[in-house]
């Protein structure tokens, strides 16, 4: 039986979940949730389980999840999970946590994010799997992190050193987020495959390998978050 605490405060916002796990030897990769939790968090405890997993011959029973009302985001439970799973697997066999791809939970957490101000943006100065850094006013910093043709998001990404605060997102930072939309994976895969976020009346989009201003045509169809 392992239990993970994410607990981060900081004076613009805060992140808590706290999940127990059992893992066991097994033949397969599975996961049970064994507590009643909402279908949000439910979701999000067996994707972070099977993110940890990767597959591994394990069984894993979700026997405890704690969140509170005003601290627990769109994440939030995902990471508590996986990190729970990584340490009953050991240093040795888990996985470092990479974030989400979920277009339900990305879509959950653009929803929760329309009307906030972009405060500061950077990109990479040399290829390290970062696309962008964002931070939205009130919330935590935000990684973007191409992993293939998938686009994963990290909560609390750690300001980049090499970062450009110039180039494609200088024209974004001190505008509002009014609207924002998933690409799928064009696979049908259920990951997101990049985004695109309307500040003002500029689109910017974030895929896995790199930033543009515009919204093509092909992306038209998409369906948009907005207030």
């Amino acid at each position: 039986m392992t239990t993970f605490r994410l607990l981060r405060q900081t004076a613009r916002s805060s992140r808590f979940a706290r999940v127990s796990v059992e893992v066991t030897p097994s033949d397969t990769a599975s996961v049970e949730v064994i507590v009643d939790v909402d279908e949000h968090h439910h979701r999000e405890t067996e994707l972070g389980a099977r993110w940890a997993l990767q597959n591994q011959p394990a069984r894993v029973t979700v026997t405890e999840v704690f969140t509170t009302e005003i601290d627990t985001g769109t994440g939030d439970v995902h990471e508590a999970t996986a990190r729970a799973v990584g340490q009953a697997l050991g240093d040795d066999r888990s996985v470092p946590y990479a974030g989400f791809s979920d277009p339900q939970m990305i879509s959950a957490w653009l929803t929760s994010r329309i009307g906030l101000r972009l405060d500061a943006a950077t990109e990479p100065r040399r290829s390290s799997g970062l696309a962008a850094w964002l931070l939205l006013a009130g919330d935590l910093p935000v990684g973007l992190h191409g992993r293939g043709d998938e686009l994963r998001l990290v909560r609390d990404d750690p300001f980049p050193s090499d970062g450009l605060s110039d180039g494609v997102l200088s024209g974004f930072v001190g505008e509002r987020l009014n609207a924002a939309a998933v690409i799928p994976a064009p696979g049908g895969e259920p990951v997101c495959a990049g985004l695109i976020l309307r500040f003002g009346g500029d689109d910017l989009v974030i895929g896995p390998q790199g930033l543009r201003a515009g919204v093509q045509p092909a992306l038209s169809h998409l369906e948009w978050i907005s207030s």
